[in-house]
């Protein structure tokens, strides 16, 4: 890592904070000579002697940054362990489908939920034609009703591409169950809402998706660029698609081998650090100097970098989800 580097995730790690101390710090200098009874020279020594304090303190503050002090990496991985054990790797061990390693495609996911039941949701499969159906949603909310409200989607796309041939009908035919289901049980909160974007790809790489959902990343393996691919559908909702009902959401395009899909959750780019500044662009940064060689290895780094962002924390599930082309 270069200086740049380094200098960009110390004022991310630090945010606001320095800045602030360092102004305070000069008011007060300001204010103390003003109403102070030195002469000109005194008050110009007093100054560049308060200047040169103020470097020092910043420059070992930064030292001390760059030797690991303010936030050692054990540290770090140590409370993103700590994540782990309090709510990811309950959902992934018992419940998201295992990685897929085949002669055609590579499929590896991970998420790490805010609360020990989360919102966020993934599921891939093949059906009895060797489709490959990848579903990634994020229900609205933490904790056990977002978690169940995302169970519920989960358990019908596993039963309903075997039994529709296109994306757009699977998601249709999850909202006319989740009416049916709130017309029979009028208690079933009408505010709940997820995003979803289903993809099914055939053994030759094309692909057809369909959702309302946060845009996701294709790599182009010949080029080695990343094109932003927009979604377009429907949320899985009783109430936020009466502007859509027209909307038919079937897109498609095409994977070339060694081409990676990474979608991903809003919760990756929307961690804040102390600072209050969000992970955001730093993402798709990420996405563009990553190696591509383990999809594994992406997503461990990538969740290590949004924790160093954040200080250890998140404030939102994260999940990201990614596919390539054999």
């Amino acid at each position: 890592m270069n200086l740049s580097e380094y200098i960009k995730r110390y004022f991310q790690r630090v945010g606001w904070f320095l800045p602030s101390l360092n102004l305070l710090f000069l008011v007060l200098i300001a204010v103390y000579l003003e109403n102070s009874n030195l002469n000109t020279k005194e008050r110009i020594i007093f100054y560049l002697i308060s200047i040169a304090l103020l470097y020092l303190i910043n420059y070992i503050s930064f030292i001390l940054f760059l030797t690991k002090k303010f936030l050692p990496s054990e540290e770090v991985r140590g409370k993103m362990m700590k994540r782990f054990r309090k709510g990811d790797d309950r959902m992934q061990t018992y419940l998201f489908p295992l990685s897929i390693d085949d002669d055609h495609y590579e499929i590896y996911a991970r998420t790490l939920t805010y609360n020990p039941i989360g919102g966020d949701f993934y599921n891939f499969l093949t059906d009895l034609k060797g489709n490959y159906w990848i579903g990634i949603g994020d229900s609205v909310g933490h904790g056990y009703l977002a978690g169940i409200f995302s169970m519920m989607i989960f358990q019908k796309m596993s039963l309903l591409v075997h039994l529709y041939s296109e994306p757009y009908d699977v998601i249709e035919q999850i909202n006319e169950s989740l009416t049916k289901r709130t017309q029979t049980y009028p208690g079933i909160n009408s505010s709940l809402y997820a995003t979803f974007l289903l993809i099914k790809a055939d053994r030759d790489g094309n692909v057809q998706h369909s959702g309302l959902h946060p845009s996701f990343v294709h790599y182009k393996s010949k080029t080695k660029e990343n094109e932003i691919v927009e979604t377009d559908g429907k949320f899985i909702s009783t109430t936020m698609n009466s502007s859509l009902k027209n909307v038919q959401g079937k897109s498609h395009f095409r994977l070339e081998s060694g081409d990676i899909v990474f979608c991903f959750t809003d919760g990756l780019y929307e961690q804040k650090n102390k600072g209050n500044l969000y992970f955001g662009e730093s993402l798709f940064r990420f996405l563009e100097d990553v190696s591509k060689a383990d999809l594994k290895k992406i997503a461990d780094d990538l969740f290590a970098e949004i924790l160093f962002h954040t200080g250890g924390r998140i404030q939102d599930d994260m999940t990201i989800l990614m596919i390539r082309k054999k």
